[in-house]
């Protein structure tokens, strides 16, 4: 059979299969018709003398599986589906790619997919491409990190994107000492409960709306317990996170408020006095600007 003809061995592959075709309507003889789609591969990479399609460098194996999974829109396929319709071994990275850069929302769970809908979301494609260039650009990670956040103010950017941008290294960490050394006002879980753990938020970068020094005083576990105890809301103007009063137009963010000194005064309290939850209060950037205190 070595030295027979090729296409001869494909008719003769899929004649095969062909008569498989009741024990696979019955669930019957897997290893039978495992073997048999294995000699019908052997077939076409002798016909085409062990060439791949030019396209198979990735494009190719993305537009297959992007079919199957629109012809099953709807409905979960297996990895082992996926793998075979790919015809590659990294099948699984070209899913990534449809995710990420042709902005498909597919599901995944179990080792299973399903395409939600047949176009893809424009919106989700071109932030992957904005993650992307930064993550690309020249600079250290910290540098990059604050240009996505400001590339995205005020919108909520997650771990996995922070992480993309610093070359793997701690991307939260990196958010975390900008916001302490720049006195940005970068939110997390800790500050506004519409975010989820992991993930960060410039509210604004007008110079105006920077932190107080203050601020690097109170560690962001030391600000979820005062805004979580007080509800995300400000004691003065009873403005908050979980309200819908809150103008959509304007800046505002959550600040922790010491009752017994103004901002410039609060590093001067004793240490016992200074992290007491009992004489910390939620403020907002707002009443604290105003010299409004709780």
């Amino acid at each position: 059979m070595v030295d027979g003809d090729p296409a001869d061995e494909f008719r003769a592959a899929v004649e095969r299969l062909t008569e498989l075709a009741d024990e696979v309507a019955a669930e019957r003889s897997q290893e039978a018709v495992l073997d048999a789609v294995a000699d019908l591969r052997v077939a076409i990479a002798r016909a085409y003398r062990g060439r791949r399609p030019r396209s198979d460098s990735g494009g190719g194996a993305r537009k297959r599986i992007l079919a199957h999974l629109v012809k099953h829109r709807g409905e979960w396929v297996g990895s082992d589906e996926l793998a075979a319709v790919s015809g590659i071994g990294e099948w699984a990275r070209r899913v990534r790619e449809l995710r990420g850069e042709q902005g498909y929302e597919i599901e995944e769970g179990g080792g299973r997919y399903r395409l939600v809908s047949e176009e893809p979301d424009t919106v989700r494609r071109d932030r992957f491409k904005t993650v992307t260039d930064l993550r690309n650009a020249d600079g250290s990670a910290t540098e990059r990190v604050q240009a996505l956040l400001e590339t995205l103010v005020g919108q909520a950017v997650t771990a996995e994107e922070l992480n993309r941008v610093a070359h793997g290294k701690d991307g939260a960490g990196v958010a975390r000492q900008i916001r302490s050394r720049e006195l940005l006002p970068i939110e997390t879980s800790a500050d506004a409960p519409d975010l989820n753990p992991g993930d960060h938020r410039l509210v604004s970068i007008r110079e105006i709306d920077r932190l107080h020094p203050s601020q690097r005083l109170f560690p962001e576990d030391l600000r979820r317990q005062v805004f979580s105890r007080d509800r995300f809301t400000c004691r003065s103007c009873r403005l908050g996170r979980l309200s819908l009063k809150v103008p959509r137009d304007q800046v505002f963010y959550l600040v922790v408020g010491h009752l017994d000194a103004a901002p410039d005064a609060v590093a001067d309290l004793p240490a016992d006095r200074l992290t007491s939850l009992v004489r910390l209060a939620t403020s907002c950037n707002r009443c604290t600007a105003a010299g409004v205190s709780g």
